[in-house]
């Protein structure tokens, strides 16, 4: 079942505790809560949101172009090359609503009707094993030397990007779908190491895996609901760039 999408600005961006509707979380509210429960509290509870960071060209150019590959991998009914490189048995899943869950207005939904929320997430793209089990796969483009085969390879070992997979695990397992404990970062890693750019870039590709545990998401949503129900904010978090910024100002 679909909702209506509301604008994430004015009065329809901010929870009313006593609105009969439900109220809109996407996937990066989620982890903004994770992170920083003062920073969800401002900008969900007070509709105080932050400037806007820019876009990535480079990275949205990148997954537009896989999610065609992707695709056309689908219609084929056969794996991408990157998985036969990998010597995985792993293809596109067919489904009718593959295009409304890479939807970043849209994503996979699930109403969680205790606390009236509509949680969803857009995900990049889902394959299918040979169980048919699922598997989220996210899109990631950067530029280093090093060749980037696991999680030690990542920022901080991948933590937020493994969360990222298993929010969009958690959201099809509670879509009723069989959904594997595994799943994957493709990488696109620009190459700087030629002579001279010309007029291609050449990038490096391989896949990241994560084994991963939604187990602890249903806790966070009773939080965050919690959270929601207060008239105080919750104290400053430990860490929080944010919130030690604006201290930092404050003080200034």
């Amino acid at each position: 079942m679909s909702y209506e999408y509301r604008p994430l600005v004015g009065e329809n961006y901010r929870y009313n505790v006593d609105s009969e509707k439900p109220f809109k979380i996407s996937r990066t509210k989620i982890e903004l809560f994770y992170n920083c429960p003062r920073c969800f509290f401002k900008q969900i509870k007070l509709g105080l949101r932050e400037p806007p960071m820019p876009s990535w060209a480079i990275n949205s150019a990148v997954d537009a172009l896989l999610k065609k590959e992707m695709d056309f991998c689908r219609k084929e009914d056969r794996p991408h090359g990157i998985f036969k490189e990998n010597k995985l048995n792993i293809k596109p899943f067919h489904h009718n609503d593959i295009e409304k869950w890479q939807n970043p207005f849209t994503g996979i939904q699930f109403l969680d009707e205790e606390h009236n929320f509509l949680l969803y997430g857009g995900v990049d793209d889902i394959m299918e094993d040979e169980n048919g089990q699922l598997i989220v796969i996210d899109f990631k483009a950067t530029a280093k030397a090093a060749d980037i085969l696991s999680p030690s390879n990542v920022y901080n070992n991948g933590a937020p990007y493994k969360r990222q997979l298993e929010i969009y695990s958690w959201l099809l397992q509670k879509n009723n779908f069989d959904v594997s404990s595994t799943g994957y970062l493709l990488y696109y890693n620009g190459d700087a190491s030629k002579d001279y750019l010309g007029k291609e870039m050449y990038f490096r590709r391989t896949l990241v895996r994560f084994e991963l545990d939604t187990e602890w998401i249903s806790p966070m949503i009773n939080d965050m609901h919690a959270c929601l129900q207060e008239d105080q904010m919750p104290s400053q978090s430990e860490g929080c760039e944010e919130c030690l910024y604006l201290e930092t100002v404050s003080k200034l």
